[in-house]
Order: C-alpha cells, then structure tokens, then sequence
C-alpha cells in the first residue's frame, strides 16, 4: 500500500476509517494515528457527507452499485479545511465475514488547472481570430463611420448658417437636428456590433435562432463587401429550428467565412464577384448554412491543409481563422467542410445539429 503513489483509505461497513496509506497522509494531511477510527466523512466537505452515505447506505440495503467500483470525480477535504478535487475509485472486499471498503483516490488539482489552462488558451485564441477579423475589415469599417461622421459634421454646418442667417426658421434647424440624431445613431449601432463582437465573453450554450445570428453579422459583412466591390446576398429560410449553441462563436465563424469569401475575389472581374450565404434544414436533425463565392476555387495542396493551424493562402495574417472555425463548429457537434463549385469558386458549408449531440 506504501509504495503506491495514489492515496488509499480502508475503512469498515460503517465508513470508520481502519487504515490509509502513506500518499493518503500526505494528501489530506492526516497522520496514521489521527485517521485511525475516524468517520470517512472528516475527507469530505460538509456537502458530500449526506451524499456519500446515502450512496454507502443504499448499496448494502441494494447491493445495487452507484460508486462502489464505479469511479467518479468530486471534491475532498484536507485537515486545513482546504477542498480540493479527486477521482475516487471505491471498491468492497470481504475478509473472514467482515466487510470492508477500499478507496482509491487521485489528486486531479493538477489536472484542473491544465484544463483551465487549455480552456483559457482557447478562449484567447478566439478572442485573437476575432480581432484579427476586425483589423482585416478595418479600412472598410473607418469608411463607414466616416461617412454619417461627415454628414453629421455637414448638417451641423448647415444649422449654424441658418442660425446666422434665418434664426426664426426653426423647421430647417428641426430637420437639420433630426439628420444629425439618425447619422449619429447610424455611426453608434455599427461601433457597437464591433464592440460586441471583439470582446471576450463566456461560452454559453443555449438554445439560439440561427436568423437572429445571421442577422447580427449581416451589417458588418455587409460593409466589407461593399468596400470591396463585392455583391453580397442572404437566403435565410425561414420558421428555422433552433441550435443549441454559443451565438457570439458561430458569429465568428460565419463572418470568417464571408471574410475568406471576399478576399478570394480580390483579383476576379468585378461582374463576378458575388457573395452569397445561404442557410436552410438539411436533415431532420440538422441546419445547414453554405458560404459560396465565386473566386478561384481551392487547390488540391491548400485543400489538404486547409484546417491545419498557421496555414493561409492569403499574404497576410495568422492563417488561425479556419482552423480556429473548425475547432469551434466541432465543440458545437457540427462539421464544417467545403468543395470547389463546378462553375468556379468555393463552398464552405456548416452543418449544425438542432440539439446537442448525446
């Protein structure tokens, strides 16, 4: 028992502690002799007391198992009242007629923290593609605020010369006043759709209408299609199912889609370039939403790596955005894939499940 590096605790059919091993002492803090004759519960926060044994209690009155050779997770406590995380793998023998209870049990803060770590590496990778997404939209985000900025500046102008010249007409100055408050409420939703949508938040699944995602993007792609010569259109079929998802990361993906779709017609006739986003039921079970543009299509190399991270076919960026995207439409239990379009361009699909996957 000594040598093993998981702590052990032995104890009798009434949860009296009869014996723990030597990483049991250094886990939670007990020497053998404290331990000795002890409630099991003295390892436990006040909260998993009553649970343990009910589940102690309706196994010898069952015999039906719920934790004995069942291992499970939850928390422990230290002498120093510190809870802390374990697997705890609980196991009955019996010996000359006397039942007894094994727990085997794993310290698991270390591998909390690695996965907190993770998630929080994650959620910054995110939050980076988003921005990086801005910073690519950018020129065609300062064109579109210049422009209610100068027709703002233009009606104020024009007030403060009807001031000067015409003071009673105060209709002039109420239609120049009403311009104005339209032009500045113009120039504030589009700040905020980009507020809202670089700043980090929580990953909340929930159950979400897909139109109302598509909608909330739409305005922003949108303006960097225009700013790029690009016609854009949106086929969104109506009385949807809801997804089960996080709203703000499949608004990620969709406006890296529509993105990588605008600058794969950078260099294309300006007659072709043609965006388009159609979202509809696929399966019983599923919604699909297709990104096609009409560029020049994905080659048999760059399709081989297309989702790999730092991979871009583009002269510029990080090369996360699709990889990033896929990695999101994965945690959503959907798939994102693409195709080459028979008469040119690409395909980037997303097919998502209208409830979480079991």
């Amino acid at each position: 028992m000594d040598a093993l590096i998981e702590a052990i605790v032995i104890t009798n059919d009434r949860g009296k502690i009869e014996r723990c091993n030597k990483a049991a002492v250094g886990m939670f803090g007990y020497s053998q002799e404290e331990a000795m004759g002890q409630d099991i519960s003295i390892l436990m926060p006040p909260n998993e007391e009553a649970k343990h044994s009910n589940y102690v209690e309706r196994y010898r009155r069952t015999r039906k198992a719920r934790i004995i050779g069942i291992g499970r997770e939850l928390n422990a406590r230290r002498k120093d009242g510190t809870i802390f995380p374990i697997h705890l793998a609980l196991s009955e023998i019996t010996y000359n007629g006397t039942v007894r209870f094994i727990g085997l049990i794993r310290d698991l803060t270390d591998d909390k923290k690695a996965e907190e770590r993770t998630l929080r590496l994650h959620t910054d990778m995110i939050t980076a593609s988003r921005l990086t997404t801005m910073g690519e939209m950018a020129a065609a985000m300062a064109h579109e605020i210049n422009q209610p900025l100068a027709a703002i500046a233009n009606y104020a102008s024009a007030s403060e010369r009807i001031l000067a010249s015409r003071p009673d007409d105060i209709e002039d100055i109420k239609t120049a006043l009403h311009h104005i408050k339209t032009q500045s409420h113009r120039a504030g939703d589009i700040i905020r759709k980009l507020r809202s949508f670089v700043t980090p938040g929580s990953v909340d699944l929930e159950p979400t209408d897909i139109k109302a995602i598509i909608d909330e993007i739409k305005p922003l792609a949108e303006v960097d299609a225009n700013a790029n010569n690009i016609a854009i259109y949106f086929d969104v079929s109506t009385n949807l199912p809801k997804i089960v998802a996080d709203q703000m990361q499949i608004q990620q993906v969709l406006l890296n889609l529509l993105r990588n779709g605008i600058d794969a017609m950078h260099d294309c006739n300006p007659e072709h370039r043609r965006l388009e986003l159609h979202c509809y039921i696929a399966t019983p079970h599923n919604i699909r939403i297709d990104v096609i543009d009409h560029g020049h299509g994905i080659t048999e190399e760059a399709g081989k790596n297309m989702f790999l991270p730092f991979f871009t076919t583009k002269t510029s960026g990080m090369g996360m955005g699709l990889a990033i995207s896929h990695s999101i439409v994965k945690s959503h239990s959907g798939v994102l894939s693409f195709s080459n379009n028979l008469s040119g361009g690409a395909t980037f699909s997303v097919m998502l499940p209208t409830k979480m996957a079991n």
